[in-house]
């Protein structure tokens, strides 16, 4: 059985969610990098970042420099999966690629986080 399109809202409204998520994940990193200090709720929360203030903007402002790419990368590709819908393997790889971009930006972003974190001296 062949299977039809999942149609232009459906597609639309993927390419949103996907967006947002996005968004999301930048404006936290972003957030973080520049004022939100040190809390068990929103940023890059490894022990590395937690260990100071200046560690964990440090941490985030070097993953705010490598997630950029992938993150506008992502958000390139699920924009060009809305008209790909009309062939559905196609629109399949390509959302498929957007959320692994996202998950790429992540790891990449928390291992440079980290590192960055712990090129910080020591307080203690």
């Amino acid at each position: 059985a062949v299977m039809d399109s999942p149609g232009w809202w459906a597609a639309i409204g993927c390419a949103v969610l996907l967006l947002i998520v996005e968004a999301a994940i930048w404006g936290i990193v972003s957030i973080a990098a520049e004022g939100l200090g040190r809390n068990r709720a929103a940023g890059i929360r490894l022990p590395s970042l937690m260990r100071s203030d200046a560690a964990w903007h440090a941490g985030h402002r070097a993953a705010r420099r490598v997630m950029r790419p992938l993150l506008i990368a992502a958000a390139v590709v699920a924009i060009v999966s809305v008209p790909a819908q009309l062939i559905l393997v196609l629109y399949v790889v390509l959302l498929g690629l957007s959320l692994a971009t996202t998950l790429a930006a992540l790891v990449v972003g928390a291992v440079s986080a980290s590192r960055a974190a712990n090129s910080v001296p020591r307080d203690d």
